[in-house]
């Protein structure tokens, strides 16, 4: 069964120790979600070869991932970097930009 953008979002929040999704509203981990998605699409358009005519936009929560499944675990890592950024920038900024750097170096390799 394909990932969800929900799935990819679930994944990203499990770092962030936000169960309840009281710190972190769904809506705003989707863009960043789809900011990942952009992101990727810039530094590695051989991934959407094949679907240039339906090149992802702005995906919804129940959207397709539309990545390879190897691809998952690097955005859940954007999606909670990007979180710990906004939300704290000196308490876990060490870790975040580590989650936000994973998702980079994941692509070029």
């Amino acid at each position: 069964m394909p990932y969800t953008m929900q799935d990819v979002i679930d994944k990203g929040r499990y770092p962030l120790n936000d169960p309840t999704k009281v710190r972190y509203p769904d809506a705003a981990l989707l863009g960043f979600g789809n900011d990942a998605i952009l992101l990727t699409r810039k530094k590695r358009p051989d991934l959407f070869l094949g679907a240039w005519s339906a090149l992802p936009g702005n995906l919804a929560f129940g959207d397709t991932f539309p990545l390879p499944d190897e691809y998952v675990p690097l955005v859940a890592d954007y999606i909670s970097g990007r979180a710990e950024l906004i939300d704290d920038e000196h308490a876990n900024s060490g870790r975040a930009e580590k989650l936000v750097m994973t998702f980079y170096e994941g692509l070029l390799t």
